[in-house]
């Protein structure tokens, strides 16, 4: 009977013991590596843990800018999460299986793949990738406030977002503005919940057609009109400044969302970028690294075609800009410009008023020139990236209209136009420019001829047209352009 008893008080110690051990690894401590290190994770620490901001870092780096994933990782890691923010990041570079889900410590990087079963491979330009990341974050690090950051390279405005060459489609396609704007719509179940600040690192995407597809869904937008530069071509300090952004942030998270994305602006320095004869080989293949002898010959190459009397054959000078955007200002500003459409549409027999807009659109600022016009025009333009063979049919809003209701005489295109330049100036918030710069924060697209309209940038065919986007559906602006091109 003693033994009897003896045996089972070691049994009881035995379960305890067991239940113990069962009930710590139920915190789920992972080890794992992220950036090439290993770390250590108690899950439980982190998941469900209410903070003031969350920010999504979606790295799309398999193209050119590869190098940018892991630069992007280990800045942040200096900054670091904290009870009141959240940073998580989806990284993916140009090697097999570098697909990477972390959650940003200090000093300490930690790969979730693990943990949620995150494949180690994916193609960042499909959209389910982007919402499966977006679900994630959302469901597992809670906030009353969130933000999404993206990097990537080939930013083509309307015509597309994400360039993941992994991707296997022909040429180089690019996630639709309507599909990446769906993807929001899903995630924020149908604009309940609207993801708070969007910052797209990416060119040329502070367009009127892209804020309007996304205003249902976000409420702050921060991007370029323009090109944005990399670190290659004019060092860090002329590039957009997250690093710097964020850490403001870990230190004042009770900044409030139109803050946040005003303070992009605010720590940004524009400039301009003259683009010099061989820059697609100093670039693309030398990544900056170039001889003495070859600078020398560019220069020299670039002198002559500056010299020469023809501004069309002067090489093309960018000047970089950053902007925040009001998304809920948006539809007000749609409806403005279609009624600006409409009253150009119903005078397109007035020649003052054809007279117009001819000189507005000769001398209104265009974006885009990095890419060319032509596809085919591609290796002989990024070596001599001449103003005529540059991609410029994107232009500044404001900077049209306000050309418009400079020269027109009629009352009607004068007030329309001014309720446009209104309704902008509500819309962007801040605006961080050069001082001659007459870019004023949102972009709209108004190519130079009708052989340049729904020209594709990246291939033949052009995967979906302009007509399909939302804002050419419930305004006239893109009657307009076919009317006045005769399309």
């Amino acid at each position: 009977m003693y033994q009897n008893k003896k045996f089972l008080s070691f049994l009881v110690v035995v379960i305890i013991l067991l239940s113990s051990i069962l009930t710590s690894a139920s915190a789920t401590v992972i080890k794992t590596k992220c950036s090439k290190e290993s770390y250590s994770l108690s899950i439980q620490d982190i998941k469900n843990n209410d903070a003031n901001w969350t920010i999504m870092f979606y790295l799309c780096c398999e193209n050119h800018i590869s190098y940018e994933a892991e630069k992007c990782v280990s800045k942040l890691s200096k900054i670091g999460s904290s009870e009141d923010l959240h940073i998580v990041v989806l990284k993916d570079g140009d090697e097999d299986g570098d697909s990477v889900l972390c959650y940003i410590e200090k000093n300490n990087p930690i790969n979730l793949n693990q943990f949620y079963e995150w494949p180690n491979e994916v193609d960042m330009s499909n959209p389910n990738t982007l919402f499966s990341f977006i679900k994630l974050v959302k469901e597992n690090y809670p906030a009353k406030n969130y933000a999404f950051c993206l990097f990537t390279d080939m930013g083509s405005g309307w015509q597309g977002i994400y360039h993941d060459t992994r991707n296997p489609n022909s040429g180089i396609p690019l996630m639709s503005i309507p599909t990446f704007a769906d993807v929001f719509k899903r995630t924020t179940r149908n604009e309940s919940d609207k993801i708070d600040v969007i910052v797209l690192n990416t060119c040329l995407m502070n367009m009127i057609e892209v804020a309007y597809e996304l205003s249902p869904y976000i409420d702050y937008m921060v991007s370029t009109e323009e090109h944005m530069l990399e670190e290659l071509d004019k060092g860090p300090k002329y590039i957009v400044q997250y690093k710097q952004v964020i850490q403001n942030l870990k230190n004042n998270t009770n900044m409030t969302p139109e803050e946040f994305s005003i303070s992009f602006v605010e720590n940004f320095n524009p400039c301009d970028f003259p683009m010099w004869a061989l820059y697609a080989y100093m670039i693309f293949f030398k990544k900056g690294q170039y001889l003495p002898i070859l600078e020398k010959i560019s220069d020299f190459l670039t002198k002559i075609l500056n010299s020469l009397p023809n501004p069309d054959f002067h090489l093309v000078k960018v000047k970089t800009s950053l902007s925040a955007i009001k998304l809920d200002k948006i539809v007000e500003l749609e409806k403005s410009i279609d009624n600006l459409a409409s009253i150009l549409i119903l005078n397109k027999h007035d020649q003052n008023v054809n007279n117009a807009i001819l000189e507005a659109r000769e001398n209104v600022r265009e974006y885009g020139k990095f890419f060319p016009k032509n596809r085919k025009n591609s290796i002989y333009y990024l070596n001599f990236p001449v103003e005529k063979l540059g991609f410029d049919s994107y232009v500044d809003l404001y900077n049209l209209v306000y050309l418009i209701n400079r020269s027109v005489y009629k009352k009607s295109v004068k007030n329309a136009s001014c309720q446009v330049m209104l309704k902008l100036k509500d819309a962007v918030i801040s605006n961080g420019v050069m001082p001659d710069d007459p870019s004023n924060g949102l972009s709209i697209y108004f190519p130079e001829n009708k052989e340049l309209y729904n020209r594709y940038l990246w291939d033949e065919k052009i995967t979906y047209k302009y007509e399909n986007l939302s804002f050419s559906q419930n305004t006239l602006w893109d009657e307009f352009l076919k009317t006045y091109h005769e399309v």
